[in-house]
């Protein structure tokens, strides 16, 4: 039998500006979705280059689509309605400008692809618990994140949340992994101050827990280290000021970094956490899993290789919990009654905080009564 090589990362990663950007969507020769919200394309004045790039993709006789709305977190709706909107129509390359979100949208498009003409949210849903979708052949996703926090540029994973019924849905498939990642730092200079934190503490979370987890490796702590490093040196200037360009592109590199780091990994105890504290109310996903980044890791400690190595890169910022409070400051405090959570909420939060493949990875086996501990030094 032949051992199966998993590569350390498929995808190809490239620092650009906008100019470069254009210039590398507008040689692709194939038929195109293109996903980006129009309220993005107006803020960053790329009218012109959709217009542009629709015109010779269907002068070469090849079909493009924009989809010009992305939801906050998609869902399996989303997604159907997405893929009414291509019918029938060949798709080679789907490419997603944007957040989280529209990578998470594109690959759950790619993965559905097939069944475009005949698709709902049940079939998705259904095809999501079935894994039916890794059957399916896969068009090529180019990623242009315009957040450094998500990492999914760079990893196999799509998340879709059904809000009615309190349900994460994750698509998990190699296929999945954008072929190309263009970083254009450029674009996240328009973040506001609370999307620029919530990201970077998304990615510092992503980064400590590859760095810890059960499935580490030497290598991963490399990469998850300099990730934090790079956080905690420009996370703030960031927040500060949003056109800084230096610290935009060291925070895109560090989001990089952490994704590439947790792809290999999978992340523990903050993300379990944090998934009912999205679903049921709300919390952006950055603050959902730092809120208990600082508990979490005092449990932690002593029981993953090198961990003075990590707690020597949060004591040069005074530590985890002052780095934390110093780079929420006058944006927002990391409490949980700042999102409108009271002790009253706290048991349907534990109930459904043991997400299997992330509160298992975590390595310390924590109990409803460690999690509630962690969720009551944080109210």
């Amino acid at each position: 039998m032949r051992y199966g090589y998993t590569p350390f990362c498929m995808t190809e990663i490239v620092f650009a500006d906008k100019k470069k950007l254009w210039d590398t969507l507008e040689s692709l020769d194939g038929n195109l979705v293109i996903i980006v919200s129009k309220s993005s394309v107006m803020r960053w004045e790329f009218e012109n280059q959709i217009h542009h790039m629709d015109e010779k993709t269907r002068a070469r006789g090849k079909s493009f689509i924009w989809i010009d709305s992305v939801a906050a977190n998609p869902t399996p709706e989303d997604v159907a309605a997405v893929l009414h909107r291509i019918g029938g129509r060949t798709v080679d390359t789907i490419i997603a400008i944007g957040g989280g979100s529209a990578i998470d949208l594109a690959k759950a498009i790619g993965a559905f692809k097939e069944m475009a003409g005949c698709i709902n949210q049940e079939i998705i849903i259904d095809g999501i618990r079935t894994k039916s979708y890794m059957h399916s052949s896969f068009p090529d996703i180019i990623a242009v994140p315009s957040t450094a926090g998500t990492g999914s540029e760079v990893t196999q994973w799509a998340t879709l949340w059904d809000k009615k019924n309190k349900v994460k849905y994750s698509l998990d498939t190699p296929e999945l992994q954008p072929k190309l990642a263009i970083i254009v730092p450029e674009l996240t200079t328009s973040l506001p101050s609370t999307m620029t934190l919530s990201t970077g503490l998304d990615a510092l979370c992503q980064a400590v827990e590859a760095y810890w987890s059960k499935h580490t490796s030497p290598l991963v702590q490399e990469i998850a280290l300099r990730a934090v490093e790079l956080i905690m040196e420009n996370l703030r200037n960031g927040v500060d000021e949003p056109k800084n360009l230096q610290a935009r592109q060291r925070l895109c590199m560090a989001s990089t970094l952490a994704g590439m780091a947790f792809a290999k990994t999978k992340t523990t105890a903050c993300h379990s956490i944090s998934y009912p504290l999205t679903l049921f109310f709300d919390v952006p996903h950055g603050f959902a899993v730092s809120l208990t980044l600082g508990a979490v890791l005092e449990r932690n400690l002593g029981h993953f290789p090198n961990d003075k190595r990590l707690l020597s890169s949060f004591d040069q910022h005074g530590g985890l919990n002052t780095w934390l409070e110093s780079v929420c400051r006058e944006v927002i405090e990391l409490r949980l009654p700042v999102f409108g959570i009271s002790a009253e909420d706290l048991p349907v939060i534990v109930h459904n905080a043991f997400a299997e493949g992330r509160m298992d990875n975590n390595p310390v086996a924590l109990t409803e009564d460690d999690v509630m501990d962690i969720l009551m030094s944080v109210m």
